[in-house]
């Protein structure tokens, strides 16, 4: 195993419910009334129905999307492992109109279109006509990835978008402290690129999208990190969510609007005006019904819609294929009326909700079912009686968590994200151990730490968070002028403080979880880099088992320990590198310390401290710097700050010297500030103090009287010629 000191167990995060739960209220509710979308042009391109993809045909594992329901230019592939691919499916489209092909592309490396179908650019086809595409899925990441085909023709200015999808695994290997950025084109020029925004989501093929509350726009950074506007003038969107075709839904909570970019362009409204109740026996159609100030969003794997309602709570509906349904949701979330209260849904469609009601802070749970039939049936998952921050490392039933939190987000080993506004941190529960711990912030406000370890870095008022398919955890987080995006990983990061050369500093520790839905199986891990024999692994502190074959199942952590002895008084750089299994076949863990020379003793032979001298007398201001070997260098040597003559002094055997000469009455301070050398810290420093006093004053006797008088200092007398 990876891990040796981590026993495998099924603890979850919270008590789930049985498997066994059945949804046949909610496929019920399906055959309700639908709506229809009104397309911009005429359809002259469609795609055939095809027989059921053979993903269907597969037991799919707990968080693995069904594909059911998926619209009628959608195909779903068969699952795969990342490395492999799922085979060639043949895809047909049909022609309503005459029409010339002019460009056929899938950008998504996850789908690759291969020769041999009789669909090409330049071919003219005529209505009734069909011809075929030849695609293979090849997953680049774990979990559910979209994409799609698009087809431009002479017929439309619009290409015909087909959309596919499918489902990976992989392991993904995450690292706790990560290292921290700030995401390029969030914060151009010093002027945040969001402003009050609330909520993120990432989609199957890694687009980020953030509802830019106080920009009116939804916004979009795809994989390559190129940022785009989806929509603009809609007045303060809060909430936002993507199902697994890839379809993006946002609402507006001021003007009680829900809306989704429908099949990669238009804009549909979804939220109409009429009221009554809506419950799982006798849904209502979501295109007519009101809705209450909408906000925080969520969709789970069967493209369940659940967002905060202020009137009924929370509010859920069947999305696909053509937005049927709306169902209110009961106890315990009628307290879910604000629309900035976080929700989410989890793999085995259990609720989360947080209640905060000033004393006590807690994030709740209850399946759908109970949420469905008005039962009052929760856990609790964190948090407790007391609003804080207490308990990581510890279960977070046990631990403190802030008033304020902004958005939950899941990895796809089944850990829960939070972002503890209140605590300017960001969270992890982990789903084996139901441990909680702090992944970024160090509970100060502010905005540094970028190319740092995230544990160390700062956060200020956090609301969204998502994790997407490489694990990296993406947050927004306020600056100096508005909202950046910060992101954590690929890459962790260990720092280590100053430490002497050829000292070992004490064991640091960097947590390594396998956040994805397959084993990881390690090949080796080796410390690289321009110095990496100035760090080691130490097995007091290291659980992983780190010998090739070992592995780490979906959802497991271990630690691994590192001792930092610098060979040199200098910034010194490694890496651990893992040479893996996962998409990018291995992962960084970056080393970073500071080596620092000893400092010698420096003492300060005379003058002693205190002593008194009179002015204008010379003393000698010698020093000695001990140490082995021997120090070499110089001194520099000062009286109040001002350097004496022949200061800076080399040192003979360890010692220099000066005189120090003044007639300025009062006290003085010598100073020496040693030079280092190659074994010797420079700055090391000592000072004494002393006194100058006055010369005493000439006393004449019998001055006056003609007669030449030898007069001496004191002790006082005097003596006459006596001629």
């Amino acid at each position: 195993m990876f891990t040796q000191k981590h026993h495998q167990t099924s603890v979850r995060i919270c008590t789930l419910l049985s498997a066994s739960l059945t949804f046949s209220i909610l496929a019920a509710a399906q055959t309700a009334a639908t709506i229809s979308h009104v397309s911009a042009e005429p359809t002259i391109i469609s795609l055939a129905a095809s027989p059921q993809a053979r993903a269907m045909h597969v037991t799919p594992v707990q968080g693995e999307p069904s594909f059911e329901n998926t619209p009628s230019n959608f195909h779903a592939f068969a699952s795969a492992k990342v490395g492999e691919d799922a085979g060639v499916e043949t895809l047909t489209v049909n022609f309503s109109a005459a029409t010339q092909i002019t460009k056929i592309e899938s950008k998504s490396k996850d789908f690759i279109l291969e020769s041999g179908g009789t669909c090409h650019e330049g071919n003219a086809y005529s209505a009734g006509q069909s011809c075929t595409l030849q695609a293979r899925f090849s997953p680049q990441g774990a979990g559910t990835r979209t994409g799609k085909i698009t087809i431009e023709h002479s017929a439309s200015v619009q290409p015909f978008a087909l959309g596919i999808g499918g489902y990976g695994y992989a392991p993904v290997l995450s690292f706790t402290p990560a290292i921290m950025t700030t995401v390029a084109g969030t914060y151009p020029a010093s002027k945040g690129l969001l402003t009050s925004a609330r909520n993120l989501t990432v989609d199957g093929n890694d687009t980020l999208y953030a509802a830019d509350t106080g920009g009116n726009a939804i916004r979009s950074m795809d994989s390559s990190g190129n940022w785009t506007v989806l929509a603009t003038g809609y007045t303060s969107p809060w909430g936002i969510a993507v199902d697994t075709m890839g379809e993006v839904y946002f609402d507006l909570s001021g003007s009680n609007n829900m809306y989704e970019i429908f099949d990669y362009g238009p804009i549909v409204q979804l939220a109409g005006t009429t009221t009554g109740a809506c419950t799982a026996a006798t849904p209502c159609t979501l295109s007519s019904h009101a809705i209450a100030s909408p906000g925080v969003m969520a969709m789970d794997r069967n493209n369940n819609l659940f967002f905060a309602d202020a009137d009924q709570g929370v509010a859920m509906s069947t999305v696909q294929p053509l937005y049927p349904n709306l169902i209110y949701l009961y106890n315990p979330f009628p307290f879910q009326t604000n629309p900035s209260s976080p929700i989410t849904v989890d793999s085995g469609d259990n609720l989360y909700s947080v209640w905060a009601d000033g004393s006590e802070c807690q994030i709740m749970q209850s399946s759908l079912y109970d949420a469905e039939n008005s039962k009052v049936a929760f856990n609790k998952v964190a948090g407790g009686h007391t609003c804080g921050f207490a308990g990581d490392g510890g279960q977070a039933g046990n631990a403190e968590i802030g008033a304020k939190i902004g958005q939950m987000a899941w990895d796809l080993a089944g850990n829960l994200y939070f972002s503890d506004t209140s605590n300017n941190r960001i969270r992890r529960i982990d789903y084996i151990t139901g441990q909680i711990n702090t992944i970024a912030g160090n509970g100060a406000a502010g905005y540094t730490g970028d190319n740092d370890s995230a544990t160390l870095g700062t956060l200020n008022a956090p609301t969204g968070v998502a994790v997407d398919s490489q694990g990296q955890v993406y947050i927004i987080s306020s600056a100096a002028t508005g909202q950046v995006i910060r992101k954590l990983g690929p890459n962790g990061f260990i720092y280590f403080a100053s430490q002497i050369k050829g000292t070992a500093s004490t064991a640091h520790t960097v947590t390594v979880s396998n956040t994805g839905n397959n084993t990881l199986t390690l090949t080796n891990a080796v410390i690289t880099g321009a110095n990496a024999s100035d760090f080691k692994i130490d097995p007091v502190t290291t659980s992983c088992m780190l010998t090739a074959g070992s592995t780490l199942n979906s959802g497991q952590s271990c630690k691994i320990g590192l001792i930092f002895t610098p060979a040199a008084a200098a910034i010194r750089t490694a890496s651990l590198v893992f040479a893996d299994n996962t998409v990018t076949s291995s992962n960084t863990v970056q080393l970073y310390g500071a080596g620092a020379l000893p400092s010698a003793t420096l003492t300060i032979n005379s003058p002693a401290s205190g002593a008194i001298v009179t002015a204008g007398t010379a003393i000698s201001f010698k020093v000695t710097l001990s140490g082995s070997p021997t120090p070499t260098g110089t001194v520099t040597l000062t009286l109040d700050g001002a350097a004496l003559a022949g200061s800076p002094a080399n040192l003979t055997t360890g010692s220099a010297s000066v005189n120090a000469v003044t007639s300025v009455v009062g006290s003085h301070t010598l100073k020496a500030v040693y030079s280092g050398d190659a074994n010797w810290a420079a700055g090391t420093a000592a000072s004494v103090t002393y006194t100058v006093k006055a010369a005493a004053a000439i006393k004449c006797v019998m001055c006056g009287i003609g007669r030449p008088i030898h007069i001496i200092s004191e002790p006082r007398f005097s003596f006459v010629d006596p001629r």
